[in-house]
């Protein structure tokens, strides 16, 4: 089964067959197949989002249109609890070979289905009613876009769409004019960059969605190193798609004092509402409904508190779902802090983010950590509030 060049690793529960030059280089070579060490805490929380969404689908498929090696795909084949097919889908086919000599490692080649293609093409092919999966996951160099109308249409209805997006630099604010083609809506260059971009990369897909007749609804989101993930469940429906404009509008800045708040797509603000300053930016139009529900995050972290799936994940991917649990919680969809900032903006030293959090709770607000930034926190307190109970905090 060894291949000249290549190295079986564990990941989680599976073995996967991969280049060694990919666990040395700080950059992973795309030849001859495609592996990254780092998204392990990515395919971690895959994995248990997997397993508690395949409780609520009737549909137990998976497909992965642009696997790689099969990392992502023969890792749910191995650890995700009942599921009957995963379906492995990539261009090379030195990667397409290497995702099966795997699957026969495992011992999971009866329920592994290959195929060399494009993923328009894999995801086209299954479009119609009888051939659709009830989970898909498109995992893209760069932007998701492209692929957003095919993979909605591979979908049972019920079922889920996972995405990643790593061109970060476009959803960072860095390039607003290209998130704008890309995505429909303005990036923002900010403290909470990587929220803007989650937004954007969900209103995208609830823009597609309701042009296609379907809605989207946020189960999970992640943000980690250079890529953004969400994870949707898709109905199908005039009726679902008439809800998604409802669930757009623009978030607003104020350079001023670092307010923040999301406004309806219809609204249009000039000034902040704290300060009056005018010196407000905008983002959007991006999603500015709920980013997480809060029972499927529940239900991932009741699913980690099996011994058999924390035995083999790593820390960070653990932590990601616990703080998320916490977060979710949070009625208020509030935009995040960050500690640096705030105390910046005071120049004042930093106090812990959970004496911030244990002041503001004190005080009558709601607040969280957040799982998209280490030293993030999400409150319904406003920036004014913010700033005079952390000044007292220090002060004391």
């Amino acid at each position: 089964m060894a291949m000249e060049g290549m190295r079986e690793i564990v990941e989680g529960s599976t073995r996967l067959l991969v280049p060694e030059a990919s666990l040395v280089s700080d950059v992973p070579p795309k030849q001859p197949a495609f592996y990254n060490p780092a998204a392990r805490v990515s395919r971690d929380v895959s994995i248990v989002a997997y397993n508690a969404f395949i409780q609520q689908v009737d549909e137990r498929s998976f497909a992965d249109a642009l696997a790689g090696l099969g990392a992502r795909a023969l890792r749910v084949a191995v650890e995700v609890k009942g599921i009957d097919e995963v379906y492995i889908n990539d261009i090379n086919p030195l990667a397409v070979d290497i995702a099966r000599r795997a699957s026969i490692l495992n011992g999971v080649e009866r329920i592994c289905k290959f195929s060399i293609d494009t993923a328009y093409r894999f995801l086209a092919e299954h479009s119609r009613r009888g051939f659709r999966f009830g989970m898909v996951d498109v995992d893209p160099f760069g932007t998701p876009a492209p692929y957003v109308d095919c993979a909605l249409r591979a979908v049972v209805d019920g079922g889920l769409i996972s995405m990643t997006a790593t061109d970060t630099p476009i959803l960072y604010g860095i390039y607003p004019r290209i998130a704008m083609r890309r995505y429909y809506g303005r990036s923002m260059r900010c403290e909470y960059a990587n929220e803007i971009g989650l937004r954007l990369l969900l209103g995208m897909m609830s823009m597609v969605a309701s042009r296609l007749e379907m809605g989207v609804e946020p189960l999970f989101v992640q943000s980690t190193r250079h890529y953004m993930r969400v994870y949707a469940k898709i109905s199908i429906g005039s009726s679902n798609a008439d809800e998604m404009p409802s669930m757009l509008g623009y978030v607003y800045h104020c350079n001023s004092c670092s307010n923040r708040f999301t406004a309806d797509i219809d609204e249009y603000k000039e000034a902040c509402n704290i300060c009056n300053s005018k010196k407000m930016v905008r983002a959007g139009p991006l999603w500015i409904s709920r980013l997480m529900d809060e029972s499927f995050v529940a239900l991932m972290n009741s699913i980690i508190d099996d011994g058999a799936y924390a035995l083999n994940l790593d820390r960070q991917a653990v932590n990601i779902v616990r703080i998320a649990k916490e977060e979710s919680m949070l009625v208020d969809e509030a935009l995040y802090y960050t500690v640096d900032e705030v105390t910046s903006m005071l120049k004042i030293r930093p106090p812990s983010t959970t004496s911030i959090l244990d002041t503001l709770r004190s005080n009558g607000f709601k607040a969280s950590r957040t799982a998209l930034s280490l030293r993030g926190f999400r409150t319904d307190a406003n920036i004014r509030d913010i700033c005079s109970l952390v000044r007292a905090l220090v002060d004391k």
